[in-house]
């Protein structure tokens, strides 16, 4: 959420936040401008912040006209496709682990990216994806708090020492995929069982339009830790320095 703040904040002072030539020459102070917080502190990972930023602003230059709507046109509508074109030819994007010699995927924020533009332009136009609900949910830190909150998730005993320690995981460890896979495993069956409800005995009750997804799901989960914050102080989240958050 401080990165879309810092984003806003650009926008207010005039800076050429969505100039593919502006990200493209961004320098390491321009970056410490951007994301600079009200603190004595510095935001973390501000190198690879700006390595984001520059690669995302050269590629939309080389290959898509300097605008990622040329990557949604591309799209045609289809989520998958629009995934596919960003973990094509973005590879800040490419979030993936080894977990015992298997490769997972996660791709966190490439799916939010086209959750957002559906969310933005609520399902039309360049918003509009026949394919939305092949989205999951996606697997940070506090969904996964979430979840433990409510009981539809439960840590083995040495978990729970490690995160009540606030032990700092790297982005791939063995603890680190299994919360985030648990995550995702989850919140399928939550999407499915409350379309189920929603349905109604018999199918009497038609499912909403549109119906229960992962982003929705996650939207709301998200929501509801922000505003029950107090109430999860005792619940602890795995913490870990990673561009893939």
């Amino acid at each position: 959420m401080s990165c879309w703040a810092a984003i806003n904040r650009a926008v207010q002072e005039g800076i050429p936040i969505f100039d593919a030539a502006y990200l493209a020459g961004i320098t390491e102070d321009q970056v410490r401008h951007l994301f600079r917080t009200s603190t004595s502190g510095e935001m973390p990972l501000l190198e690879d912040r700006r390595k984001n930023l520059q690669e995302a602003g050269q590629v939309l230059l080389e290959k898509f006209g300097g605008t990622f709507w040329n990557c949604c046109k591309l799209a045609d509508g289809n989520a998958q496709q629009l995934l596919h074109i960003i973990l094509e030819n973005f590879p800040s994007f490419r979030d993936c682990s080894v977990y015992h010699g298997r490769k997972v995927e996660f791709y966190k924020r490439a799916q939010v990216v086209v959750a957002d533009i559906w969310s933005c332009f609520e399902n039309s136009g360049y918003g509009h994806f026949s394919d939305i609900d092949s989205l999951t949910i996606f697997a940070d830190y506090r969904i996964p708090q979430v979840l433990n909150f409510f009981g539809a998730t439960k840590y083995s005993d040495e978990l729970q020492v490690k995160l009540k320690a606030n032990e700092v995981f790297k982005y791939g460890d063995v603890e680190e995929v299994e919360i985030r896979a648990s995550t995702i495993f989850v919140a399928e069956l939550l999407v499915k069982e409350v379309n189920v409800i929603l349905r109604g005995q018999g199918g009497q009750v038609a499912t909403p339009s549109p119906p229960v997804n992962g982003i929705l799901l996650d939207q709301y989960l998200w929501g509801y830790r922000q505003s029950h914050d107090s109430d999860m102080k005792h619940i602890p989240f795995h913490k870990v320095r990673s561009i893939y958050y």
